[in-house]
C-alpha cells in the first residue's frame, strides 16, 4: 500500500521533497559555521 501511495504522489512531493531538504542541509551548515566562527 505504500508503494502504491508513493508512486502515486511521488511526483508531486518529489520537488518540494528536494527543496525542503536543501534548505535544511544550508541551515544545519550555517549553524555550525556559526558556532566554529564565534565560538572558537
Amino acid at each position: 500500500m505504500g508503494v502504491y501511495i508513493g508512486s502515486k504522489g511521488g511526483g508531486f512531493l518529489e520537488e518540494k521533497a528536494e527543496k525542503i531538504g536543501g534548505v535544511i542541509l544550508i541551515m544545519i551548515s550555517l549553524k555550525i559555521l556559526i558556532e566554529h566562527t564565534l565560538y572558537a
